[in-house]
Order: structure tokens, then sequence, then C-alpha cells
């Protein structure tokens, strides 16, 4: 599906709301539509927005997308590493296993045995496991 440079404005001016709900939604779209050009701007949410929602859907889209870029790469091992919220590390983590990078494999590694979240481990283990079917 194709969006047009009107779309997208609109889209990436949700961004922008008050409303985290609205941010979140917003990312969805550009999740569903694959829209790379957004790639920046969901990298900056993961290291900025306050709502640990809109962090969590921010990595989850660029699991989806596969963004395989490396300031995306590195946001999401960042958000791995220093989110207080295990929902928004787990999220990390499997788009971390989507994207499919062995640059990863340390950091995952070290997740999967250290993070705090019985759940992150498991996660962390399951994308491990991922990168290597890759």
């Amino acid at each position: 599906m194709s969006i047009d440079k009107e779309q997208l404005d609109q889209i990436l001016r949700k961004l922008k709301n008050r409303d985290g709900e609205v941010r979140s939604k917003a990312i969805v779209q550009l999740s569903e539509l694959k829209v790379m050009e957004a790639v920046d701007e969901l990298t900056k949410i993961l290291y900025e927005d306050k709502d640990f929602l809109v962090r969590s859907h921010a990595a989850a889209a660029l699991g989806e997308m596969q963004v395989n870029g490396q300031e995306a790469v590195k946001a999401l091992i960042e958000t791995v590493k220093k989110d207080p919220i295990p929902s928004v590390r787990l999220e990390a983590v499997v788009a971390l296993g989507n994207i499919g990078s062995p640059v990863v494999v340390e950091e995952l590694t070290n997740v999967a045995l250290n993070d705090e979240d019985v759940r992150v481990r498991s996660w962390a283990a399951e994308a491990l496991r991922k990168i290597k079917l890759h």
C-alpha cells in the first residue's frame, strides 16, 4: 500500500500530539504502511517519549518494519539496556529478533542471562534463536 506525502505528513504530525494514544495509533499506521521515512522519528521516540506505551509501539514498529539501520538497532539496544519498563524492553528484544542482525547477539545473550524480568529474558532467548535461524 502506498501513501502520498500529504497523508504521511498528517501521520507524522500525530507523532507530536500530546495524547499518547494518538501517538501510538500513528506509530501503528506507520508500521502497517512500512513507512521507512519514519524510522528516524521512531528511533527518536525510543529515546525521548515519556509514555511507555508509545515507546513500546515504536520498538515494535521498528521490528515489524525490520529496520536494520545502525541508528535504529543502536536505539533498540539502548532501550533494552536502559528502559525501566519491562514491556518496553520486551518489545525492543522482539524487534531485535525480527531484524535478525548478528551484531546484537552479544547484547541479547546478556539480556537473556541477566534481565530482571523473566519474560524479557525468555524473549531475548527466542530472539537469539531467530537470529541463528536467519
